[in-house]
């Protein structure tokens, strides 16, 4: 009688499929988190911060996985597994921001600092405090606005310029003496963005124009008057490209006339 062969094993071929469904939940959930942060149903100031803290939950690093707990190949392969930290024979090729623990400190510390100086040197204790008893303080002329990779210091035009205008206002030079005294004690490298509405500029300038002037001549102005070092600083002009606010009216518009100093971190 011949011997009865064992059944061979059964092999599950499909146990990519509870990675991929975990996948696709936190992919789900993202998604969720961006319609909900959609202009019409957030502020900037949410928006920022939802983006620095998916910034760093991306951007973390994952502890290698201890060798006796490690079920998939030791070697590189062409798997999509086979390729975590603490295996890979090659370096990866595209390197992530270094978005640590540290690094996000240090940021949130300069930042607070520097959002209190202006506070103290521009509006006073006094007034300081009635801004922050009235909430967001979106009236104040000029206010600091976390980034996900650091920070801006945002100056609106309407304080700063006569419309169509690109030198700073003469009343207005001691304001912005104060920031760059500030940014300079920092010792960060600075981008001054010049934006503007996307009502087109009377006159012989476009927005283009007026946006670049005005960074430009802001970055003079540190370099000559304050000793920057001209290394330090650069000049950007985004016209209407990239608005804070709805431009259907005056007082959303007025949002949109800005010039940003961009602090930044570069490793």
């Amino acid at each position: 009688m011949a011997k009865k062969q064992k059944c061979p094993a059964f092999e599950n071929h499909e146990r990519w499929l509870v990675s991929f469904a975990d996948m696709m939940t936190l992919l789900f959930a993202v998604f969720v988190v961006l319609y909900a942060l959609k202009k019409e149903g957030a502020d900037e100031a949410k928006v920022q911060q939802a983006a620095v803290s998916i910034q760093e939950s991306f951007n973390e690093v994952v502890d290698d996985i201890p060798e006796n707990r490690r079920t998939g190949p030791t070697e590189q392969g062409f798997g999509i597994f086979e390729n975590r930290k603490g295996d890979r024979i090659r370096p990866p090729i595209v390197t992530k921001y270094p978005a640590t623990d540290r690094n996000m400190k240090v940021i949130q510390s300069e930042m607070e600092k520097v959002n209190e100086m202006i506070n103290l040197r521009l509006y006073g204790k006094e007034k300081m405090r009635d801004l922050e008893k009235k909430g967001d303080g979106q009236e104040r002329i000029i206010s600091v606005q976390r980034d996900i990779d650091g920070f801006r210091v945002r100056l609106l035009a309407t304080h700063f310029y006569k419309p169509g205008a690109y030198k700073v206002n003469p009343q207005a030079i001691s304001d912005l003496n104060e920031v760059g005294k500030i940014l300079k004690d920092l010792g960060r490298p600075i981008t001054v963005e010049g934006h503007t509405d996307s009502i087109p500029a009377r006159g012989d300038l476009s927005n283009w124009e007026i946006s670049s002037l005005r960074a430009s001549y802001i970055v003079k102005h540190f370099i000559e008057e304050l000793n920057f070092a001209p290394t330090a600083v650069s000049a950007a002009g985004y016209a209407d490209t990239k608005p804070v606010a709805s431009n259907a009216t005056e007082d959303t518009r007025a949002l949109n006339r800005r010039i940003e100093i961009k602090v930044h971190y570069d490793e």
